[in-house]
C-alpha cells in the first residue's frame, strides 16, 4: 500500500477516535449526506405550498424560476391578482389551459423550459404587455401569440422557428422584437404595422429579403440583421418622406428613424450598386441605399463593396467606420469631412492601392488599419513603416499641408 493510502486511513482512524475502527477508502472520504446526488427535487407540494402563500398574501408578484419545474397545477388559475409570472428555467414542456385565468397578467417570463407550444387560453391576457419565449423548442411562434395585442416586449430568441405569420401586424403596440438565432427566411409585409417598434432583431436567420414594408416602421432606433443571407435591403429603406408634425416643408425624414443609431448588417452578401437619384444625406450598401443621420459608428465589415459614394462626408458625428474585409477600389475625397473620426478600418481590401489626401485632414483620428491592401501608389517605405508615417506623408505631400 501506498505512502498517501496508509496516511489517508491513519487521518480516518484518529477522525473516529478508535484505534481499530473501519478505515474508510478515498472513495468514502469525499462522499457526504449533502451531496448533490441525495438532495431532492422541488416536489409538486413545494409548488404547491408557494401558491397558497402567493393566494394569502395577495401577491401580484410569483416567482417560481429555476424549481425544476415540469409541470404548473391547475390551481394556478386561483391566483388571478398575478401582474408577474416567472416560470423560467425549468423544465416545463406545456402550460395548463387554467394559466388563462390570469387575466391580469403584465409579465410573463417562460424563458429556458422546454415549451413546443401555448394553450389557446392565453388569449384571455388582454392586460399581457412582456411575454419572453427564449431558449424553447417552438417550431413556430403559437398562433394565440398574434392575438396578445397589448404586447409592447417579445422575445422569441433561440428557437427553431421557420416562419412568421402575417397575423404579426396585429400586434402593432410592439417596441422590442427579438426573433433573432432562429431559422426564418421570410418576414411578412404586415411587418410594416409595427410601427411604434424600436428595436427589430431578426439577426442569426436566413433571411435573404425584407419586405418593402419594413420602412413604415418609422421609429426604429436598433436594427440588427447580421448573419444572415441578405442580398439587398428594400428601397423603402432609403425612400424620403414628408412628415405632417411640425418639419418644415424642405425636411426630409427617412423611412427608418432619423434617430437610428446602430445598423448592423454584418456578413451579409450584398451586391449590385444602385445609383441614389438625389443627393439626401445616404450611404449605399450595395443594392441599397441607406440613410445616416446621427451615426457614430458604421460597421461594413466582410461585404462586397467595391466603392464608398461620396455622400459619406455627410456624417458628420462618425466617429467609428469599419469598412475590412471588402472590395474597395478607393476612399472617396470627402472622408476628410469627417473630423469627429477616431478610428477607420479599410483592412483586406486587396484592391486598394491608394488614399486620398484629404484623409489627412481627420484630425482626431487615432487609429487606421490598413492591413492587407496593397496601397501601391504610396511610397512602399511609408507604407512599411505603418498608418502614422502615411497620414504623415498624406500632410505633407498634399494641397492641405497648411491647414493640418
Amino acid at each position: 500500500m501506498s505512502t498517501a493510502s496508509s496516511s489517508l486511513k491513519k487521518e480516518a482512524k484518529k477522525e473516529s477516535g478508535a484505534g481499530t475502527g473501519v478505515a474508510f477508502t478515498l472513495q468514502n472520504t469525499i462522499k457526504r449526506p449533502n451531496s448533490q446526488m441525495t438532495r431532492k427535487k422541488p416536489s409538486n407540494m413545494e409548488v404547491m405550498k408557494e401558491l397558497a402563500k402567493c393566494k394569502e398574501q395577495n401577491s401580484t408578484r410569483l416567482d417560481l424560476a429555476k424549481r425544476s419545474i415540469t409541470a404548473l397545477p391547475p390551481s394556478i388559475k386561483e391566483l388571478t391578482q398575478l401582474t408577474e409570472l416567472y416560470l423560467y428555467g425549468n423544465k416545463l414542456p406545456t402550460l395548463p389551459d387554467e394559466i388563462g385565468c390570469l387575466v391580469n397578467l403584465v409579465t410573463l417570463a417562460l424563458n429556458e423550459n422546454t415549451l413546443t407550444g401555448l394553450p389557446d387560453t392565453l388569449s384571455c391576457l388582454h392586460n399581457l404587455r412582456m411575454l419572453d419565449l427564449r431558449h424553447n423548442k417552438l417550431r413556430m411562434i403559437p398562433p394565440v401569440v398574434y392575438s396578445l395585442v397589448s404586447l409592447t416586449v417579445l422575445y422569441l430568441r433561440f428557437n427553431r422557428i421557420t416562419q412568421v405569420e402575417k397575423e404579426l401586424g396585429n400586434l402593432c403596440k410592439l417596441t422590442m422584437l427579438s426573433i433573432r438565432e432562429n431559422k426564418i427566411k421570410h418576414l411578412p409585409g404586415e411587418i410594416g404595422h409595427l410601427r411604434s417598434l424600436l428595436t427589430l432583431d431578426v439577426a442569426h436567420n436566413q433571411l435573404e429579403h425584407l419586405p418593402e414594408e419594413i420602412g413604415n416602421c418609422t421609429q426604429i432606433t436598433n436594427l440588427d440583421l447580421q448573419h444572415n443571407e441578405l442580398l439587398d435591403l428594400p428601397e423603402s429603406i432609403g425612400k424620403p418622406c414628408r412628415s405632417g408634425h411640425g418639419v418644415g416643408e424642405d425636411d426630409h425624414l427617412s423611412l427608418l428613424s432619423s434617430e437610428l443609431k446602430r445598423l448592423n448588417i454584418g456578413i451579409a452578401a450584398l451586391s449590385e450598386v444602385r445609383r441614389p437619384d438625389s443627393d439626401e444625406i445616404m450611404v449605399e450598401v450595395t443594392n441599397c441605399i441607406l440613410f445616416f443621420f446621427l451615426w457614430q459608428k458604421l460597421v461594413l465589415t466582410n461585404n462586397q463593396l467595391n466603392s464608398l459614394p461620396r455622400g459619406i462626408g455627410h456624417l458628420s458625428n462618425l466617429t467609428h467606420l469599419m469598412v475590412g474585409e471588402n472590395q474597395l477600389n478607393h476612399v472617396p475625397e470627402e472622408i476628410g469631412t469627417l473630423e469627429n473620426l477616431e478610428e477607420l478600418y479599410l483592412n483586406d481590401n486587396p484592391t486598394l492601392h491608394s488614399l486620398p489626401f484629404e484623409l489627412a485632414l481627420c484630425c482626431k483620428l487615432q487609429i487606421m488599419s490598413i492591413e492587407n491592401c496593397p496601397l501601391s501608389q504610396l511610397p512602399p517605405p511609408i507604407v512599411n513603416s505603418g498608418p502614422s508615417f502615411i497620414i504623415q506623408y498624406l500632410k505633407m505631400q498634399g494641397p492641405y499641408r497648411a491647414m493640418v
